[in-house]
């Protein structure tokens, strides 16, 4: 016999010796409704103990009994009724247990609402601390404190219920629910038997519950043996990828700092080798994020899921929460589909010069190319900054690998400012080292990596998922970071083997110019534009030529050469694109290279290969007029508009 059992024979036999003391037929029918109880005559029994209840008013017990019976007859709100009834004639810890389990039970009609439960919860809790040893009202303190997913207090009931009656079927009941949650799923089927052997569980409930523990179990541990290990190989490719950047990183570095021996511009023996690791590296860090997309949105449904699944659990649902928690996973989702399936706008990079009209400027174009070796650019655009650079564009990612793309140069109308021809000639070689070394051929994978991330960030930062519990933005994050160590990495040694170049074809002091005057060059660009710009849109003055146009109050020439100071001795940065000028010109500069192409033509200016600059200033005056136009609405003419008399 169970110590429930025992306690309710000890409580039927105390209080029918009470009854007959003062009526021996209630007593009498207070016997029979027992009997009805135990044969499971529910209705009977009911009958009965309101019977009882009419004779003699003051017997409470007859009430929290009538109520009981109610209950197994699906008859909630009656239950609840008679329970409270009880409770206010007699507040005993079994009348406050009855009235809670009652306001726990639930039915299609009356179903448990959530401030039933919380009540049932302080009901259940005051009838415990009353009777500590009450086995009844420590059970339905653990069933209530289940139902509201109070796990504090539901650790405290089972661990007293273990205490004083460890070999009750009831504690291995409870017991089991609290190892099942835990995932202890050995240990809760050993309480599910203990229980069942106690009597306290029907075959057939046994087996059923035997086979959901067996399900959550099998299904827990393949789960953990597939998603544990995968989820570790896929940490541990990233983080070796990391180290992976860091050492090439260094090696490069050193690398660079070293002075070829017999270097004639082709990218020859270590830095051959190091150059193939890196793009190695670099492919492998792209295959990777494309693996990893599904992998991630996976662990994001997972997290949004088992949120909700969570509170369904706990058995409360708070609408507006899983309404934010839905919203976030299919914002991220969404961002990360839409990610995969950006593309480039192939558009021209600037605005194309007819190389048949500047045939001066094919002609450099032309000499440079057969300097270093390689095809010369099919195409040049001119863009209004001071920036200098090559790319590849148009066709396949295959003809791109054999050098059949369209080979641009883009050049900044600002950066030939006050240059000389041989210094731009040096600027020409670095980029034409590009094209030799074959650094534009295969940046497209990692450029598509790239536009991808950067969507897929802005995607969710935008939908309001950018926070630390999203693994999608997590993984952004990381991610990028390391994408930016490698490829930047891979970037900045590319740099360091172009400058090789130029400073072979053309000298270590012309290169060291050229860098010099690009870099300076765009910090007083800038300055001149932002001084320029400021004025004319304050006054509503026109502006036919930024780059001849002279403030009245130009930027402080102080201020600006100090800015460029820095530029030229700014740090480096792990995730910068290219070394600090300051290690490429000291670089550089001990290879002490004289190079092979000087002319007495070289100290002319290079805007002399451009029969008409001034009309080139204009074009790129009107784009940046147009541009301000479209990105802050600011309309600024580009001519005075005559005035007309009245």
């Amino acid at each position: 016999m169970s110590e429930m059992e025992r306690q309710g024979r000890d409580i039927d036999g105390r209080l029918t010796a009470e009854l007959e003391h003062s009526d021996p037929e209630t007593a009498r029918l207070f016997t029979q409704a027992n009997e009805a109880r135990d044969r499971a005559d529910h209705a009977t029994a009911c009958l009965l103990y309101g019977q009882v209840y009419d004779r003699v008013p003051s017997f409470a017990h007859a009430l929290r009994r009538q109520c009981n019976e109610e209950l197994a007859q699906g008859h909630r709100e009656m239950a609840v009724a008679l329970c409270r009834n009880a409770v206010r004639q007699k507040e005993s810890a079994d009348n406050l247990a009855a009235l809670a389990r009652a306001l726990m039970a639930g039915t299609p009609n009356f179903p448990s609402r959530p401030p039933d439960q919380i009540e049932a919860l302080e009901l259940a809790t005051r009838a415990a601390g009353m009777e500590p040893g009450n086995i009844f009202a420590l059970a339905v303190q653990c069933q209530a404190a289940l139902g509201r997913g109070e796990r504090r207090i539901l650790e405290g009931c089972v661990g007293n219920m273990a205490t004083r009656y460890p070999d009750e079927g009831i504690t291995h009941f409870f017991q089991m629910i609290r190892a099942a949650e835990a995932g202890r799923y050995d240990e809760a089927v050993d309480h599910l038997e203990k229980a069942h052997d106690a009597g306290l569980l029907p075959d057939e409930a046994y087996r059923q519950q035997l086979k959901l523990l067996r399900r959550d179990r099998w299904s827990m541990s393949h789960v953990a043996a597939l998603v544990l290990p995968a989820g570790g190989i896929w940490l541990g490719v990233l983080g070796a990828l990391l180290v992976a950047g860091l050492i090439l990183s260094r090696a490069a570095l050193r690398a660079a700092g070293q002075v070829p021996s017999g270097y004639e511009g082709a990218v020859t023996g270590m830095d051959a080798r190091l150059r193939r690791i890196y793009q190695g590296v670099l492919w492998l860090c792209c295959g990777y994020y494309y693996i990893s997309v599904p992998i991630v949105a996976f662990l994001v449904l997972a997290a949004g899921g088992g949120t909700i699944y969570a509170f369904l659990r706990l058995g409360q649902i708070p609408i507006k929460l899983v309404f934010v928690v839905g919203a976030i996973t299919l914002y991220t989702l969404a961002a990360m589909a839409r990610s995969l399936f950006v593309r480039g706008v192939d558009q021209d990079p600037g605005e194309r010069l007819d190389l048949e009209r500047h045939s001066r400027l094919k002609t450099v174009l032309d000499e440079v190319a057969q300097r270093v070796g390689t095809r010369t650019v099919d195409n040049v655009y001119i863009t209004p900054g001071a920036q200098v650079a090559v790319m590849e564009r148009g066709r396949s990612m295959l003809a791109r690998a054999r050098g059949r793309a369209e080979r641009c140069l883009i050049l900044g109308a600002a950066a030939l400012e006050e240059m000389r021809l041989g210094p731009f000639k040096a600027i020409l070689a670095h980029e034409y080292g590009h094209f030799s070394n074959r650094d534009t051929a295969g940046g497209g994978f990692a450029l598509a990596v790239r536009r991808s991330l950067l969507t897929m960030g802005q995607g969710i930062a935008r939908g309001g998922a950018a926070a630390w519990y999203n693994p999608a933005w997590l993984f952004v994050i990381g991610f990028y970071r390391v994408f930016l160590r490698i490829s930047q990495g891979a970037s900045r040694l590319q740099e360091v083997l172009a400058d090789r170049w130029a400073a072979l074809s053309y000298g270590s002091r012309a290169f060291e110019e050229g860098l010099r005057h690009v870099v300076a060059r765009a910090v007083r660009f800038n300055a001149h534009a932002d001084a320029t710009l400021n004025e004319v849109i304050n006054a509503k003055r026109p502006l036919e030529n930024l780059y001849t146009y002279r403030p009245e109050r130009p930027p402080i020439a102080t201020g600006v050469e100090t800015s460029v100071k820095e530029a030229l001795e700014s740090k480096p940065s792990p995730y910068d694109s290219h070394p600090s000028p300051a290690d490429r010109i000291a670089w550089v500069r001990a290879m002490n290279a004289s190079g092979t192409g000087t002319s007495s033509r070289d100290a002319e200016d290079a805007w002399s290969l451009f029969p008409d600059r001034e009309s080139i200033e204009r074009a790129m005056t009107a784009v940046i007029r147009q541009n301000i136009a479209a990105v802050h609405g600011v309309q600024i003419a580009g001519t005075a508009q005559p005035s007309t008399g009245a």
